[in-house]
């Protein structure tokens, strides 16, 4: 009988615990779609791709430590395009972010993407892919 107890008990706490991380998964989601959803909250940089893996990709510029607490010039960074953007290590790249952290790990979302002159990713695409997949992955 004790077994039966400790085991309903145990089981009654795990459930506590995991409805306490449903809820403050709710209130990211919310705060993430409240910033992504302003455009007002997004800025434009130029910076160096380092290093490119598919849509993740590290990139060097100077200019988002004006925003971000960041101790390096080199951030990481996903795209948010549901197309491959092949990018070469070295090319000078513009891009649109928002330079916001929301957990540590969070790579900044990029929504717009330029080489050249050549748009790779417009904004209204990239802002509705990143809202989507908030919306998807953050519940």
């Amino acid at each position: 009988m004790k077994k039966i107890k400790f085991i309903i008990a145990l089981f009654s706490i795990l459930l506590l615990l995991l409805s306490g991380c449903n809820g403050a998964n709710g209130k990211l989601s919310q705060k993430m779609i409240d910033k992504y959803s302003d455009n007002n909250n997004y800025i434009s940089f130029m910076g160096e791709v380092i290093e490119c893996n598919g849509n993740d990709v590290l990139i060097k510029c100077d200019s988002l430590k004006t925003y971000i607490s960041y101790e390096d010039d080199v951030c990481q960074f996903y795209i948010q395009s549901s197309k491959a953007l092949n990018l070469e290590e070295g090319s000078t790249i513009v891009f649109v972010t928002v330079p916001f952290h929301f957990y540590n790990g969070h790579k900044l979302p990029i929504v717009e993407l330029k080489t050249n002159e050549k748009v790779l990713l417009p904004f209204e695409e990239g802002k509705e892919n990143l809202i989507e997949w908030v919306n998807t992955n953050i519940k």
